[in-house]
């Protein structure tokens, strides 16, 4: 499990059996019936499990402690222990037609201006910023830009030397005088100020998701189309992502992974499966997947949210499935090169998962997945039995929740409330939660 080791778990939850984590859950929520209650909010934020509670820790729109403010559209989001304090590094998915209210600068020509090389494209707004909490009380001590003048910073996910890698879910046409978008930009949470942004080329440019890494340090990276793909990057030297290859997954015996004809995909199936190599890493249009699909890899519904138990790695479809509902695929490498796949989970009824989204793992082994849809948006657990809980739900402002996460030191969670503009802390007795 990402930082946290199986004895500090079973402390925590001795009522686990931590052997019987994620690889042994039931795939599929058919005949699911939801007959939890949640805790009515009387400030109209989210309603709650009544053994949790919440707290704001962050809104969008007040001074930060460098002088800029919270920008807004909080998504991915990770958590570190730095100097023992807890970092949470914070992306923001705004682009300039969102409005440069929006983005951190109350004068944005003379700030901008005055970072320099600090803000990597005068035309752009997005970035990430980082939350410094008192690692007990969990009180904000202090918050501030990280990653400056980057597009529409989607997910991204946590290294194995405990950096965050933001993504760039925006590709613009290559052009003479103008800055490239659509890669992936590592941040250091233990770096106390505004650092000078660094686009990682040879992991891609598309439309990047997420990221998450397996037991050889190797990356996945997810790309957040009806037509996507899932990547994988070899890194040339060890802890350095400036230089490797990069691959898409073919699967054999498999041409769609959408399932959105019934017929297909079999559910709980391993397939065997390969990767195709990417050339053209860095190409002028957006034809990264152009490429990996004519060489046999394999479309999926809008691969989003990622994470690695260290064993397999789950990967969140948000419109996979004959319900278009959403699919959680598992990827199990056996070895350095070889790997087997399988749909792992596919929403079956309309009164669980509604279109998953960021996804994470909680210190009990359970998949905590937030949903990103039109109807009502909800935060999720699903148990080491395949059954889903009900965490919290947004019955107020159709946001959706993202940068689902846990502390590194303890089972306190942190979630984002996108367009509400808020970051939550959430705390309480998670035993009577789990079912």
């Amino acid at each position: 499990m990402n930082r946290r080791t199986f004895l500090s778990l079973s402390a925590l939850f001795p009522f686990f059996e931590i052997g019987n984590l994620i690889g042994s859950f039931s795939r599929d929520s058919s005949n699911f019936k939801l007959n939890q209650k949640l805790k009515k909010d009387s400030k109209n934020i989210i309603d709650i499990h009544p053994a949790l509670n919440y707290r704001i820790i962050s809104k969008e729109g007040l001074m930060m402690s460098d002088g800029f403010k919270v920008p807004g559209l909080a998504d991915g989001m990770g958590s570190f222990l730095v100097d023992d304090k807890i970092v949470l590094v914070r992306n923001h998915e705004i682009v300039p037609e969102h409005g440069i209210e929006k983005g951190p600068f109350k004068n944005p020509n003379s700030q901008i201006k005055k970072l320099g090389n600090k803000h990597y494209d005068k035309n752009a707004i997005g970035g990430t910023t980082n939350i410094v909490l008192d690692k007990k009380s969990k009180n904000v001590q202090k918050e501030y830009l990280s990653l400056s003048g980057t597009h529409q910073n989607c997910a991204g996910g946590i290294s194995p030397w405990n950096t965050w890698l933001s993504c760039e879910e925006k590709i613009n046409k290559k052009r003479k005088n103008h800055i490239s978008h659509g890669y992936v930009f590592e941040v250091n949470p233990s770096y106390k100020a505004l650092d000078i942004p660094n686009p990682l080329k040879a992991m891609g440019r598309f439309n990047h998701e997420a990221v998450a890494f397996d037991s050889y340090n190797n990356a996945y990276l997810t790309e957040d189309r009806s037509d996507g793909l899932i990547y994988k990057f070899i890194p040339k030297t060890k802890n350095n992502l400036n230089e490797g290859e990069l691959f898409a997954l073919r699967i054999k015996d498999l041409k769609d992974g959408r399932n959105w004809g019934r017929s297909s995909v079999e559910i709980n199936k391993k397939y065997s499966a390969d990767w195709v190599k990417i050339e053209d890493f860095d190409p002028e249009y957006d034809t990264v997947r152009n490429e990996g699909m004519m060489k046999g890899a394999m479309p999926f519904a809008r691969p989003e949210g990622i994470i690695s138990n260290n064993k397999s790695i789950f990967i969140c479809c948000t419109s996979g499935g004959y319900l278009k509902k959403g699919q959680i695929w598992k990827i199990t490498p056996t070895s350095l090169n070889e790997l087997s796949i399988e749909l792992w989970y596919e929403v079956q009824d309309k009164t669980s998962l509604n279109m998953p989204d960021n996804i994470t793992i909680a210190p009990w082994g359970d998949l905590i997945v937030c949903e990103d849809n039109s109807d009502i948006n909800r935060l999720w657990g699903l148990t080491s039995k395949g059954k889903p809980y009900l965490i919290a739900q947004n019955s107020y402002s159709k946001s959706e929740f993202a940068g689902v996460c846990f502390s590194p030191i303890d089972n306190t969670m942190f979630v984002n409330l996108q367009s509400n503009g808020l970051t939550l802390f959430i705390d309480g007795n998670w035993n009577e939660v789990v079912i």
